[in-house]
């Protein structure tokens, strides 16, 4: 196959993974959205997860074929730069959109993480002030049950 073709196919590559990183951080901003709106309903935010986690399969897919075809044409590139200059240059900026899009996504994802441990964080300290309460309740109670009924506390014996 002619080298300029693997050029071309390594161009289609990156082109698709330029679009499935679009589609990742669409997903990625919905689920900034969700933590944002109403945490405390994870049925959307986990559907964006299940979609994330198919366009990141597809991307590794396409990360492996690009790997597959840069290590046939490596040598080729690098020793005729001169006459493939701009198809070089066309890969060299679909790569800064990649490396863009991918530091995009990584911000958000932290951010989305920040959130979601503080979320958590939350939701665990509740639990843990309801089981408080919650004990605190039932020892009353049971203190009050061994009470004895109907005798005063203090018994007047003077007569």
């Amino acid at each position: 196959m002619d080298k300029s073709a693997y050029i071309h196919i390594l161009g289609d590559s990156l082109e698709k993974k330029v679009s499935v990183l679009d589609q990742l951080l669409e997903a990625t901003l919905l689920q900034e959205k969700y933590l944002a709106e109403n945490p405390s309903d994870m049925n959307d935010f986990e559907h964006a997860y299940t979609v994330k986690e198919a366009l990141l399969e597809k991307l590794d897919k396409l990360d492996e074929g690009f790997e597959l075809i840069y290590r046939h044409v490596r040598e080729e590139l690098s020793s005729q730069q001169v006459h493939q200059k701009e198809e070089i240059l066309s890969l060299q900026e679909l790569i800064r959109q990649v490396t863009e899009k991918s530091t995009q996504i990584q911000a958000i994802e932290m951010r989305n993480r920040n959130k979601l441990d503080s979320y958590f964080s939350k939701q665990k300290e509740s639990i843990k002030s309801y089981k408080v309460n919650s004990k605190t309740a039932s020892s009353y109670y049971k203190n009050m049950a061994d009470q004895h009924s109907g005798e005063s506390y203090f018994y007047d014996k003077k007569k």
